[in-house]
């Protein structure tokens, strides 16, 4: 069980995750060869965040601090997808689970090649930074839209169309976190201890199935790897 205090750091980190990603020139032809890689400075249109935790040096004991590592998702391998991530997701979790590494390969999505290659960038990702460090959750930083409308005004008014960032999360206890950045404001973070089924963001299914893959990952790592 995470403590309320690692819960309350994992909260800060995602609401900074939304940050808004960085205008780059539009992608050019596929490179399936590159469909995931570790993000740069610049936010990309689509990421997938792993987190880990460990004890902090040279802090009080007890102390711990907080890692965080993302991997970019190049956008025309998640246009590929009629869903978009939320089909996307789960495929990648597939082709990160032996001995399932073949399930990617369905007609009418891309090649499993691709999803092999993607697997072996998230892969690294998944390795705790360094020995003794426990994976806390995975995430996935994307910009959509938002209906800008006031919520006292209950006239039916639609209201104004808006891009914004969103981070949704999913922890080792099952919790989902859902933060929001709106152009120019402040981040707003939901945390949901028992989500419904019928009430979680789509992209719920495909987090939880990439985390248990990491924690498939980190239990079958050799001892000292990572």
């Amino acid at each position: 069980m995470l403590s309320p205090d690692t819960i309350r750091t994992l909260t800060s980190w995602l609401v900074n995750a939304t940050e808004p990603s960085t205008p780059t020139e539009p992608p050019g032809p596929a490179t399936p060869s590159d469909p995931a890689e570790r993000a740069g400075d610049a936010s990309p249109a689509y990421a997938l965040l792993v987190l880990h935790d460990g004890e902090a040096f040279d802090a009080p004991p007890g102390a711990r601090c907080m890692s965080g590592v993302a991997v970019a998702i190049h956008p025309i391998l998640v246009d590929a997808y009629h869903g978009g991530l939320v089909d996307l997701l789960p495929d990648l979790a597939a082709a990160l689970t032996p001995p399932h590494r073949t399930a990617a390969n369905r007609p009418g999505q891309p090649h499993t090649v691709v999803h092999q290659r993607a697997a072996e960038a998230l892969t690294s990702a998944f390795a705790a930074p360094r020995s003794g460090m426990r994976l806390l959750a995975c995430a996935v930083a994307y910009d959509g839209i938002h209906t800008d409308r006031n919520p006292d005004d209950h006239r039916d008014v639609p209201g104004a169309v808006v891009m914004v960032r969103r981070v949704d999360a999913v922890d080792v206890d099952g919790r989902v976190y859902q933060a929001v950045r709106l152009p120019g404001g402040h981040a707003t973070i939901l945390v949901d201890d028992e989500p419904d089924p019928l009430d979680t963001p789509a992209t719920h299914t495909g987090l939880a199935a990439l985390l248990t893959a990491a924690v498939q990952h980190t239990t079958d790592a050799p001892a000292g790897s990572g």
